[in-house]
């Protein structure tokens, strides 16, 4: 503003008129028209008042950030994940524990269940850990298919070994039928 004034002041000693040039206070009506009517001005003014009010929002977000995101950040922290007092984790650990306790004393009951299935069915012991299922009804499934196929094994079994050496009477000593003498004969009649 002193600049301008100072430019009336060098326009008015040349001889020129001062109210074209000259900077003098102006109403509030003056002002608003023209805001209203020259773009210039309106663009002008407008951006100024951005400038300011930007300036002002961004330092009062900064403001607002320092003295109170950290705090609402920590709430609902807390909110979400409680802090636990040492009671409270003692407490947890021992009832998780007591559940896994529970679960092999669970699993120990049913090995031995599975077991007496096991004996009852003429199936040896240590097959357990192949025949166990996740509950009774399964291991009994289990225990079944498993009798099926070794009777189906054991029967294919017979059949192949009596094909193979079958006895024949009055056929000799052999199963096979040769004439051949044993080392336990020939060691006990003394033959070479």
């Amino acid at each position: 503003m002193e600049n301008l004034q100072d430019q009336n002041l060098e326009i008015e000693g040349e001889g020129k008129s001062t109210e074209t040039n000259s900077v003098g206070e102006i109403t509030l009506e003056q002002f608003q028209n023209a805001i209203t009517n020259n773009l210039d001005i309106k663009g002008y003014y407008d951006s100024v008042v951005d400038k300011t009010v930007s300036k002002r929002l961004d330092k009062s977000i900064e403001s607002w950030k320092t003295n109170n995101l950290e705090n609402l950040i920590n709430e609902e922290i807390d909110k979400r994940y409680p802090q636990k007092s040492e009671a409270e984790i003692k407490l947890e650990e021992m009832n998780k524990a007591l559940e896994k306790s529970n679960e092999e004393k669970r699993q120990l009951e049913l090995k031995m269940q599975y077991q007496e299935l096991l004996v009852k069915s003429n199936i040896p012991v240590e097959m357990v850990k192949y025949l166990a299922g996740k509950d009774v009804e399964e291991t009994m499934n289990n225990i079944e298919a498993f009798k099926g196929l070794m009777v189906q094994y054991v029967n294919g079994e017979v059949e192949n070994r009596m094909k193979l050496g079958s006895y024949i009477p009055g056929g000799g000593s052999s199963i096979s039928g040769r004439k051949e003498i044993s080392d336990f004969e020939r060691i006990v009649k003394g033959v070479r």
